[in-house]
């Protein structure tokens, strides 16, 4: 089995289809990607979407949150490769033949980032997110982003450096890698291997704030400097919060930025 796919799911019956669509199109039979879906216990047609799909396997029961779903697919994870794609994810066209061809120009290497194409809330291209070598130095400083979708990691990585921390809701991708960079490299792949949907109401949409709340305690955890541009741009994030929730400045505020070319990416 070269490919493990673990979609986590909740609620998400509108996007899922196209999810199955773009892992159908790469290509691959079924002794070479197996597809899970960890679903939460889903009300709104999920169950009768996953019940008509003969290629995926999949569960269905009440979870600890995001990161205790992923690790359930991990745990179950037959591939060398484990793609962790979101429900409301999906793979471009031949995403998976391109990385392999990367697996075979670097056969030692263990983690591999892709570019990721963000899409917009009605699903026209908003920007491309270019794939990094996650080092720990901008890793841990100003560059705490990372192409989640896009981050394809052989199994040996989890089994050396452990699953999500379950304790974690948000940003556990984040500090996961973290902990990852410390043992392994990463290579990046300058092509869209994914794309991104912006969904109202989604972790990464609705908690922002909680993301840099973890960026700054997986700071703390590696005794990174607390007088750093990064912790200023972190904390100034943090606090500024307030701040984003009143509408007329948060629209004025990114006006006066697209006059200098520099209007935020972000809703």
């Amino acid at each position: 089995m070269i490919f493990s796919i673990v979609t986590p799911s909740l609620n998400c019956g509108e996007f899922i289809r196209n999810n199955f669509a773009s892992i159908h199109q790469q290509g691959f039979g079924p002794n070479e990607l197996e597809h899970w879906v960890i679903d939460g216990g889903s009300s709104d047609g999920t169950l009768a979407i996953l019940k008509a799909q003969p290629n995926v396997k999949w569960i269905s029961e009440p979870d600890k949150g995001l990161s205790d779903a992923v690790n359930k697919g991990i745990q179950r994870a037959k591939g060398d490769w484990i793609i962790w794609l979101n429900a409301d994810d999906f793979l471009a066209d031949g995403a998976l033949k391109t990385f392999l061809e990367y697996t075979r120009r670097y056969p030692d290497v263990r983690i591999f980032c892709g570019d990721e194409t963000v899409l917009r809330y009605d699903g026209t291209a908003e920007h491309t997110l270019r794939g990094w070598d996650y080092n720990l130095g901008d890793l841990l400083g100003m560059e705490t982003g990372m192409n989640q979708a896009s981050t394809f990691v052989h199994r040996e990585v989890y089994e050396k450096v452990g699953l999500l921390d379950v304790s974690i809701r948000y940003a556990m991708d984040y500090e996961w890698l973290v902990r990852a960079m410390h043992h392994y490299k990463c290579v990046p792949i300058p092509q869209v291997l994914t794309f991104y949907l912006r969904r109202r109401g989604s972790i990464m949409d609705a908690n922002m704030v909680k993301h840099f709340e973890t960026f700054l305690a997986v700071r703390r955890k590696y005794n990174r400097p607390r007088w750093s541009r990064a912790e200023f741009r972190i904390l100034f994030y943090i606090y500024s919060e307030p701040l984003r929730r009143i509408r007329w400045l948060r629209r004025f505020v990114r006006q006066v930025k697209g006059l200098f070319g520099r209007r935020p990416l972000h809703p």
